[in-house]
């Protein structure tokens, strides 16, 4: 018998494909493109203002672009009915205190909403444990939302949104109410999921360091479009990262990471001398 060869369906990928956003006359984001794979964390870096959270809300349609198309494989994503985008993008937003006097049980509840029937199901209720427990939550089950430390708080968000089962996980700025060990925890657990469940990650994260030890591409933003791309290792060059940041940096590989660190100046009594002066 002849074997029948195996057809091998390429992956989908998360493609952005000549994204504009404008607030008003200013234009923020223009022409730009990115992929994101599946399996895969991508962080976006830049400044205040480069458009890293425009960006993500735009994905999920919560900020509506100028021009582009977003497409997930052969899905438009932003021509799918709102209950299907919200079962295939989750948005965590920076800080998002809940509207209501809410448990955490109830608060990550929310995330099985493009779910729901009448009433939760076993399986609803199996998705928001299993967040639960992943984000460390389950001891406070039963605390309300707005009686939670911020970073607590921001840990129900993030669980809110594993619970929808999401295939693209759009994240801004998930550690800054944590802290540092919460911070390493997060990052460890998107990067395992991604990779795990397949997910396409697409992060708004500030810190250089540990965008380098938790993402598996990066992207650069600079002046409204992305000056360049790729891994780490390959995006961290210290003349890239002085002419985004306007500050001088360093950037040396530990393990096998680069790591970013600021030429600061040296304090000599009560002056500011910069390095050699």
């Amino acid at each position: 018998m002849t074997a029948v060869p195996q057809v091998r369906v390429p992956a989908p990928t998360l493609d952005i494909r000549g994204a504009c956003f404008t607030y008003g006359r200013r234009t923020v984001l223009a022409a730009l493109d990115l992929t994101v794979a599946r399996g895969t964390v991508v962080g976006l870096l830049g400044p205040n203002g480069s458009g890293k959270s425009t960006l993500i809300r735009g994905i999920c349609r919560i900020h509506r672009p100028k021009a582009g198309t977003f497409r997930l494989g052969a899905t438009d994503l932003h021509r799918l009915p709102p209950r299907e985008l919200a079962r295939t993008a989750a948005y965590v937003p920076q800080g998002s205190p809940s509207p209501f006097s809410l448990t955490v049980t109830e608060a990550v509840m929310l995330g099985r909403t493009p779910y729901l029937r009448l009433r939760p199901s076993r399986e609803d209720e199996r998705h928001v444990r299993e967040a639960m427990d992943l984000l460390d939550l389950t001891a406070l089950a039963d605390r309300y939302v707005d009686e939670l430390s911020g970073g607590q708080a921001q840990r129900v968000v993030i669980a809110r949104a594993l619970a929808q089962q999401p295939r693209v996980l759009l994240l801004d700025e998930p550690t800054s109410a944590l802290d540092l060990r919460h911070q390493v925890e997060t990052l460890h657990l998107v990067h395992t999921l991604a990779t795990e469940r397949d997910l396409h990650v697409l992060m708004a994260i500030h810190d250089l360091n540990l965008a380098a030890r938790f993402c598996h591409q990066v992207a650069l933003l600079h002046d409204g479009r992305i000056l360049t791309a790729g891994t780490p290792a390959d995006v961290y060059r210290a003349d890239l990262l002085e002419q985004v940041y306007g500050l001088p940096v360093e950037v040396a590989a530990h393990d096998g990471v680069p790591e970013v660190r600021p030429r600061l100046p040296v304090r000599r009594g009560a002056e500011l001398f910069g390095p050699g002066d």
